[in-house]
């Protein structure tokens, strides 16, 4: 069974996916401290810059920096449309520009005027790729593109062209809403409820990602006990619904006089295990984990053996077993940016070339975007993972101001 579970608390929201008894992902993200990535705001020219630079109020502690057009004619006093691309860090504020993506779970759409369609690099057959496009393409105006995103694969035709259709309309309705919005305002997303400061804005875009055809069950516990229909618990089905409104009867609210949501699923123990160092493997090896503000460093070692007497074959079976916990570990602790991994020294050519086919095999998996460069001449092989949030064990730690996450 596949079941989503999203706890409420009074100062973070967390949300885990699990594959019957075993959490595969965990988001931890505090109330309060919201990404901006992916927002839109008309905002008020605060100045500009030589070199088509400008800063922009968009109603936050400190400006917005964005790019403009070559010939842009913005000045200082102006409302501008823009859509955040980064968020605020340390004396900065957030990142912006005026090419406005609005993210489906299959397909993100936005406004070009040479309408192409582009398909994740990771849906490798060809005909899937063009049965993708000519469905996009049916319904794609001539005045945006698209990019077809890994979970469209073996989706219904129907089913893409009625989310693309749909995020062509809120382009239009929130380039609509723009003409009369007073600045700073923002525009996109929006909830339709009275629950808005009690969910964090990330909220949206995580069930973007999360939400699929094959979840069982999502699993909802809020702090707002009374009533019937919880605020909170209504704004995240609503939420859900308007993503995938399959899902409608799927969704559960979670009745915490017995106990809590992660409690019920064991979940604060099996966070414990993702923040250990070691990683014990079927066949009885091990594998540890080091994380520097460099990079990730995993080193692979035999342990115990058992059942072989064949060294080559258990070398082997070993690190195909890594392999596999390496690419289920950089989900689960939301490892990023270079890893290094240290497998068992193998002599021969095609056990390495084995070793390699199933590690890149496994990384597919992942809808974060993760790379296999090289394997060097000493037998290090390494990744690289788009950063997307912060690792477990920074969220866990308090290094972003969550509290209690556990």
């Amino acid at each position: 069974m596949k079941r989503l579970l999203i706890d409420c608390a009074a100062d973070n929201i967390r949300v885990a996916l699990m594959h019957d008894h075993l959490m595969t992902e965990i988001y931890i993200d505090p109330i309060g401290a919201p990404s901006l990535v992916g927002h839109i705001y008309v905002g008020r020219v605060q100045n500009v810059l030589p070199g088509q630079f400008a800063f922009v109020d968009i109603g936050h502690e400190k400006n917005a920096f964005m790019n403009l057009p070559r010939h842009h004619g913005v000045k200082k006093g102006d409302a501008i449309l823009l859509q955040i691309y980064k968020d605020a860090h340390g004396t900065k504020g957030s990142y912006g520009g005026q090419t406005l993506k609005i993210k489906g779970h299959h397909v993100i759409i936005f406004p070009t005027p040479r309408g192409e369609i582009g398909v994740s690099h990771k849906i490798e057959n060809p005909q899937e790729r063009a049965r993708l496009r000519k469905a996009v393409h049916a319904v794609l105006e001539k005045s945006f593109g698209a990019i077809i995103r890994t979970g469209a694969m073996e989706q219904p035709e129907d089913t893409l062209i009625e989310e693309t259709t749909r995020l062509i309309a809120l382009h239009h309705e929130i380039s609509q809403r723009a003409q009369y919005a007073k600045p700073p305002t923002r525009l996109h997303p929006t909830f339709d409820n009275n629950a808005n400061d009690a969910l964090p804005d990330t909220l949206p875009s995580l069930l973007n990602d999360l939400l699929s055809d094959d979840l069982d069950e999502i699993r909802i516990s809020t702090p707002d006990t009374t009533g019937s229909t919880p605020a909170a618990f209504a704004a995240i089905a609503q939420c859900i619904t308007a993503i995938k409104p399959s899902l409608a009867a799927a969704i559960f609210h979670h009745d915490t006089s017995e106990n809590d949501l992660f409690t019920a699923y064991n979940i604060p123990q099996q966070i414990t295990c993702a923040l250990s160092k070691t990683v014990y493997l079927p066949s009885g090896g091990h594998m540890t984990i080091e994380q520097t503000e460099a990079c990730v460093v995993i080193d692979v070692n035999t342990g115990a053996f058992s059942g072989s007497n064949d060294y080559r074959a258990a070398i082997l079976r070993t690190n195909l077993e890594a392999a596999a916990a390496i690419a289920f570990q950089l989900t689960l602790r939301n490892l990023s940016g270079i890893i290094i991994i240290d497998f068992i020294d193998m002599k021969d050519r095609d056990d390495k070339q084995i070793l390699l086919q199933t590690l890149a095999a496994e990384i597919k998996k992942d809808r974060i975007k993760t790379e296999l460069v090289s394997m060097t001449e000493l037998g290090l092989v390494q990744l690289t993972r788009r950063k997307t949030r912060p690792p477990l064990h920074a969220v866990i730690n308090g290094q972003t101001h969550t509290k209690n996450p556990i």
